[in-house]
């Protein structure tokens, strides 16, 4: 059998930056992705400058299919009300459209310049922990790749993640569904502009995104829990004659999406998760490709500093979910409090919050930043003192 220092399982935004992060570090590293081709899994597509800067990819016109955009819309349930978000008052970067699969190819590049083997339409299969610490890796490949030995396996491989299955009992994810069209022959986009939509009759427990592509192409998308997704996609479109009258769906794309919070337990002897399988997602928004990159950066340094000091027990990897608590966790629980306690509230009142909050304030709710100023502002409004601001500031 063939021995790596590390396998990394998934080759997403977590499994290539921990990748090509143990790879710099001069450990050998290989990733095995059970899919023929990257970037399959439904993505909205937009990202913030600052996720690149995380990643260290400058933007290319190879896979950024919009550079300008920096405005945000958030409709309420009735639509007459909405709050509008722009970057450069708030202070911020705008942020990008990508091509997915073009920016893990652009990741995929990169770690393999660090020198890690990159390994597609080759699924872990199962694992077996044998003597002197290590773990086998069977795969699906055939002969000589059918097998491997690591030192330390990662597990990125998203929500149906065989890693966590196997070293990860109590592994339990809270998903929401979600399906996305690629739409052409839009009408009224903004291409400096992403729109959200609100409401139980819209999307319940979740959104609807528009994200344009460049000229009358969108990703038109919905995420909800409890509900059947394609049902209400539909009939937001339907809904919308003005925008979608003349629009034809030309991609369609499905997945689930963890929005519980991280998982308690994402470490143990020389296993490590990552990303969607470690439940690394900002709950309000669904969005996870940088929490997931920030994740992998930690994880393929520490996976490469336990092997060069021959220790990868829990004790030793644990430096890698303490060192993203610090600003990523907590990131993650305040949002997931706040997605929780906003969830709860009726379309009327969803309609009056929108008259209450501002840009800022839905940036730090949406993000799990600063919601005990939002949540002191709140406490102003009788209506939602209840319901909200006691429960932001109880932290």
């Amino acid at each position: 059998m063939k021995e790596f220092d590390v396998v990394v399982v998934g080759a997403g935004p977590a499994g290539l930056m921990a990748a090509r992060m143990a790879a710099r570090a001069g450990v050998s590293v290989v990733v095995l992705e059970a899919s023929r081709k990257l970037g399959e899994k439904v993505c909205g597509e937009a990202i913030s400058r600052a996720t690149l800067d995380t990643a260290e990819v400058q933007p290319s016109p190879k896979f950024v299919a919009l550079s300008n955009v920096d405005h945000v819309v958030v409709y309420a349930p009735d639509e007459s009300r909405y709050i509008e978000i722009s970057a450069g008052a708030l202070g911020f970067e705008g942020g990008y459209i990508i091509e997915k699969r073009l920016f893990l190819l652009e990741m995929a590049r990169l770690a393999a310049k660090e020198g890690a083997e990159i390994w597609v339409n080759t699924a872990a299969k199962d694992f077996q922990r044998v003597e002197g610490g290590l773990i086998a890796v069977k795969t699906s490949a055939p002969h000589p790749r059918s097998e491997l030995l690591a030192k330390v396996v990662v597990g990125c491989d998203g929500v149906g993640s065989v890693v966590a299955k196997k070293f990860f009992a109590e592994h339990r994810l809270d998903l929401v569904s979600c399906i996305q069209y690629k739409i052409v022959g839009c009408q009224g986009l903004d291409e400096s502009t992403l729109e959200f939509f609100v409401g139980s009759s819209v999307a319940p427990h979740g959104y609807v995104w528009i994200f344009p592509k460049g000229g009358d192409v969108a990703n038109v998308g919905i995420g909800v829990k409890g509900a059947n997704a394609k049902k209400y996609l539909d009939a937001f479109i339907q809904n919308h004659p003005k925008r979608f009258s003349s629009a034809k769906v030309v991609e369609v794309g499905a997945a689930t999406v963890p929005v519980g919070g991280q998982l308690p337990k994402i470490v143990d002897d020389g296993v490590m998760l990552c990303g969607d399988a470690a439940g690394q997602v900002i709950p309000l928004t669904g969005g996870g490709i940088h929490s997931s990159i920030a994740a992998g950066k930690i994880a393929g340094r520490v996976a490469a500093e336990a092997v060069k000091a021959g220790d990868t027990s829990a004790d030793f990897l644990a430096e890698y979910p303490s060192e993203y608590d610090k600003y990523w966790g907590q990131r993650i629980r305040r949002s997931l409090r706040a997605q929780k306690l906003i969830s709860k509230l009726s379309d009327s009142e969803l309609n009056e919050l929108a008259t209450i909050l501002s840009g800022e304030d839905i940036i730090d709710l949406a993000n799990g930043l600063n919601i005990a100023r939002v949540g002191a502002k709140l406490l102003r409004h009788p209506l939602f003192a209840a319901k909200l601001a006691r429960s932001l500031l109880s932290e």
